[in-house]
């Protein structure tokens, strides 16, 4: 029994223990199939992410923001030297003769511009070649491509690039817009074998080492663009084995998702090519400008050579620190040119003796345009998410590039003169120019100095407007037409007003007389405040408050007697936006600085509809209209008479207490200006609106062009003879008329306190009768 179960010993042994080799291939197998579900887990993932990003949100793009289309026609007002101040502003070269896009000329009396192609999503602009000629600051004659024309345009100039928070800046450009020769030298010198391999090319890393070897240096890298791109788009640049595996295996998927031209676009738009300081040049498109202040498809062989040889290395290649490096660099992409007959014999040793013809700073060309720029910054949150911002969008604006170097340049000089004049220092300023029919903001100065990218007076300086707020008092009166005309008769004598502190208020007009009775229409020409404050009480502060929220201001006002003399305090765009309903014919729209946006594939994102918003009757704006004429032509801007010589415009002036602030607005036929000049600490600046803001308005009008205003009288509105004594309408003679336009609807008429009597002739004394 013993050896029995001695015998079974070894088989029942053999039975729960398995051999060791079949252990290993079932532990193997397991680890094999463990391993595999891992990898294709991991190669889903991986597709994922290559797919996320490729077909989502593949950068955040700077946005570009546009300025308008500048119009210019025969007769209108023109400063040549602005002019090409603008144009070089905006990339274009000056030149001694005009041969290609963005070139231009100047002498004394003519300005030629060879216009670059534009597309834009309600104008196309082609080339063309623009002569301009002037004659005493007047454009005489225009031309384009030789032939007379009434007027020319020049195309939208990108005025700034909002970068996003990652600090990656570029342009994106499409394939179709990149040369044929720069992406054949691309080809040639970063993947020959692009349009045959499926994402990674074995052949491609043994030639490399082989042309390295050669050379005895690296010429040549062994990752297939698609790598690159990979590496620059989805990985970090660290050197580990891991990494490597993850370029190969997203290199795959990229390619058997994507076709080659897509791949290849990316790849134009996604390489990084330089350091612009804390923002990274990214992209062919913006590198393009970077280095040559060219768009892309203007380089010349030498150029396109020296781009695609920095892209082995932008730091070690840096043209502006390493010349010499970067020359060698680029002449050895232009033999591999020559030698691939992707240029001729000539090109070759021209280009290899030329310099490396990059611009004269790394620094790009900085726009001083801070205050504009925080106008639109305000906007665009309201109109697009962030994510929509990020896309490569274009926006389009109100801006007028020519109106905003006038501005600066008369700003600088005409507070020059008043410091010296009144004996000041440190005068501020702050302006807006607005198209008064669109509410577009044309230009905007927040400092004296443009370049100072700090406090914005134009959007953000809230100072007590004066005077500038009567004609929100003056308004709701004009249109109770029954009741109040410009004749009506105002008090002008001493008041003594109460506080609810129980202290006293006894407000003076300005030059400290009394009138004891005066016109409507001189307390609004001449700014009286005794007048103004009476006819506001008659009207109830309500009703002003209301006038002044109809007209556009929509801040909470304290209703007290002192806010009828402008003890509100606005900023400058706000008193821009309370008067555009008044310079509109009674039409109210909305200050603004964004007109359109549009994708990077042209496609409208977004576009300002006009409001079309009648706020003041036709016949109420007409006769505040000509009330504000008669300011400039007789009242407090009477100067305008002179300095705008025989100009029809009208305007406000506004000074508040111990001359602090010096206020004007005024407007044209076409535009709408607001104009501050103060200091910042608030103290006394012995300058009033007329001799101050005024000042300022007027030397931008000569110099910008003065269209005069053309306001045509509604209907129910007539020329109306008042008597002087009683401000009632009559019919007959009087001792004493004044003549004032007048809603006749209804109007009722009276007979003469004093008429004229009619001096018989010596035959009618003679023969007697009546």
């Amino acid at each position: 029994m013993t050896r029995q179960k001695l015998q079974q010993s070894p088989n029942s042994a053999k039975k729960v223990k398995p051999p060791f080799l079949r252990w290993l291939f079932i532990t193997s197998l397991k680890l094999v199939l463990l391993t595999l579900c891992f990898l294709v887990i991991y190669v889903i993932y991986l597709d994922a992410k290559v797919r996320d990003k490729f077909e989502g949100e593949r950068w955040q793009i700077p946005v570009q923001v546009f300025s308008k289309v500048e119009r210019i026609s025969i007769g209108d007002a023109l400063s040549l030297p602005i002019l090409a101040q603008m144009l070089e502003r905006s990339g274009y070269q000056k030149v001694t003769k005009v041969w290609r896009s963005n070139q231009f000329a100047l002498s004394s009396t003519r300005l030629i511009i060879f216009r670059a192609a534009f597309d834009s999503t309600d104008q196309e602009f082609e080339r063309a070649k623009l002569t301009i000629d002037v004659s005493n600051a007047i454009v005489s004659k225009l031309h384009q491509d030789n032939r007379p024309v009434k007027h020319v345009l020049i195309e939208p100039q990108l005025i700034a690039r909002i970068v996003p928070e990652s600090k990656e800046d570029r342009v994106l450009v499409g394939l179709e817009s990149v040369p044929e020769s720069l992406l054949d030298t691309l080809l040639l010198v970063e993947d020959r074998d692009f349009y045959f391999h499926k994402g990674v090319s074995p052949l491609g890393i043994l030639r490399a080492l082989y042309q390295n070897l050669v050379a005895g240096r690296t010429v040549q890298g062994g990752s297939t663009l698609t790598q690159q791109l990979v590496k620059n788009m989805y990985l970090t640049r660290e050197k580990t084995l891991i990494r490597k595996v993850n370029e190969a295996i997203m290199a795959l998927l990229l390619e058997y998702r994507y076709s080659k031209d897509q791949l290849l676009e990316a790849y134009i738009n996604e390489v990084y090519l330089g350091q612009h300081y804390a923002n990274g040049i990214y992209g062919m498109g913006l590198a393009s400008e970077f280095y040559f202040g060219r768009d892309i498809n203007q380089l010349s062989a030498a150029q396109m050579a020296l781009l695609i040889g920095v892209i082995k290395g932008p730091s070690y290649y840096d043209p502006w620190r390493k010349p010499e490096r970067a020359k060698k660099r680029r002449d050895l992409v232009l033999r591999l040119m020559f030698e691939h007959h992707l240029i001729d014999v000539g090109t070759f040793e021209s280009s290899v003796e030329s310099d490396l013809a990059i611009r004269d700073s790394r620094r790009l060309k900085k726009q001083h345009f801070y205050n504009y720029m925080q106008q639109v910054k305000r906007e665009l949150p309201a109109l697009l998410s962030g994510y929509e911002q990020s896309a490569g969008i274009k926006v389009f604006t109100g801006f007028s590039m020519k109106a905003q170097l006038m501005l600066e340049q008369v700003t600088a000089k005409t507070l020059t003169s008043l410091e010296s004049k009144y004996q000041q220092q440190g005068l501020q300023a702050a302006a807006i120019v607005t198209d008064k029919a669109t509410g577009e903001i044309r230009a905007i100065i927040g400092d004296r100095n443009p370049t100072n990218n700090g406090f914005n007076r134009a959007l953000d300086a809230k100072r007590p407007i004066g005077s500038l707020i009567k004609p929100a008092i003056y308004l709701p009166a004009l249109e109770q037409y029954q009741q109040f005309s410009f004749a009506t008769l105002i008090e002008d004598k001493p008041i003594t007003m109460g506080s609810d502190q129980g202290k006293q208020w006894q407000p003076k007009n300005y030059d400290g007389k009394f009138r004891g009775q005066v016109p409507l229409i001189d307390g609004l020409t001449q700014s009286l405040n005794i007048p103004t404050i009476n006819l506001g009480m008659m009207l109830g502060l309500d009703t002003i408050g209301q006038s002044i929220e109809m007209l556009g201001y929509q801040e909470s006002i304290t209703l007290r007697p002192s806010m009828l003399l402008g003890a509100v305090n606005m900023s400058p765009f706000d008193v821009t936006q309370m008067y555009i309903p008044i310079a509109n014919q009674g039409y109210y729209e909305q200050v603004h600085a964004i007109t359109h946006i549009v994708s990077h594939l042209e496609e409208t994102l977004w576009q300002y509809q006009p409001r079309i918003e009648q706020r003041i009757s036709a016949q109420g704006a007409y006769l505040l209209n000509y009330a504000l004429q008669g300011v400039t032509k007789s009242g407090t801007a009477k100067s305008l008479s002179w300095r705008l010589k025989g100009k029809q415009v009208a305007g406000k002036t506004g000074t508040t207490n111990d001359q602090r602030d010096s206020w004007f607005i005024g407007y044209d036929q076409q535009h709408l200006m607001t104009t501050w000049i103060g200091h910042d600490d608030n103290k006394p600046t012995k300058l009033t609106g007329s001799s101050g803001a005024l000042v300022l308005f007027a030397d931008y009008m000569k110099l910008a062009g003065t269209k005069n205003l053309n306001w045509q009288a509604p209907d129910y509105i007539a020329m109306t003879d008042f008597e002087r004594s009683t401000g009632n309408a009559v019919k007959e003679k009087c001792q004493q008329i004044d003549k004032y336009p007048a809603i006749t609807t209804e109007l009722l008429y009276s007979n003469c306190m004093a008429a004229v009597k009619e001096e018989r002739s010596w035959l009618e004394k003679l023969f007697g009768g009546d």
